[in-house]
C-alpha cells in the first residue's frame, strides 16, 4: 500500500475512533500516565495495521489494539516478571488528607452532573479542559456572551451546593 493511502486511511480511521479509543483505554489504565502511554501503543498500533483498518471491522480491530496496548503500557510500569520496583511503588504519607481530596472531587463530580447540560458543559470545557470561551460558544452554539453567562451560572451553584455541605 502507497504511503500517501496509508496515511489517508490513517487519519480517517483516527478521527472516526477517537473517542471509542480514548474511552476503552482510559477505562482500562484509570491513570493519567499510564492512558498517555497506553494511548501512543495503540496509534503505533494503528499505524502497523493501517491496511486491516479499511473495513467494516475497523471498531473490533482497535479494540483489540487498545487492549494490546494497554498490556504493553502496563508491561512498562511493572516489568515483565510482574514485580513493582522499589522506586515505583509511592506510599501515601497522610492517606486522611488524600481520602479527603477524593471524597471532594466526588462531590464536585456529583454537583456538576446536577447543572443543566449546558452549564456543565461549559463549566468542564472552561476549568478542566482550560478552553477558551470562543471554544466553548462553539461547542454549546450560543454567543461569547452566553459561554460566558453558562460559566458564572454554574460557578454559583456550585458554590451554592458546595458551601452547604
Amino acid at each position: 500500500m502507497k504511503y500517501a493511502r496509508r496515511v489517508d486511511i490513517f487519519k480517517q480511521v483516527r478521527a472516526e475512533y477517537a473517542g471509542f479509543l480514548t474511552s476503552v483505554l482510559w477505562k482500562l489504565t484509570g491513570d493519567r500516565e499510564l492512558f498517555t502511554e497506553a494511548l501512543q501503543y495503540a496509534l503505533l498500533g494503528m499505524w502497523r495495521n493501517v491496511e486491516k483498518l479499511n473495513g467494516k471491522k475497523a471498531g473490533a480491530y482497535i479494540y483489540r489494539i487498545a487492549l494490546s496496548a494497554n498490556s504493553a503500557a502496563w508491561r512498562n510500569r511493572i516489568g515483565k516478571d510482574g514485580q513493582i520496583g522499589p522506586n515505583q511503588v509511592v506510599v501515601e504519607k497522610d492517606p486522611a488528607r488524600r481520602a479527603g481530596e477524593n471524597e471532594l472531587v466526588w462531590k464536585v463530580r456529583r454537583a456538576i452532573a446536577q447543572l443543566p447540560a449546558k452549564q456543565g458543559k461549559a463549566i468542564v470545557m472552561r476549568y478542566l479542559e482550560q478552553t477558551d470561551y470562543n471554544a466553548i460558544a462553539q461547542k454549546l452554539k450560543c454567543s461569547k456572551a452566553g459561554a460566558r453567562s453558562n460559566v458564572s451560572k454554574a460557578l454559583a451553584a456550585l458554590k451554592g451546593r458546595l458551601g452547604n455541605e
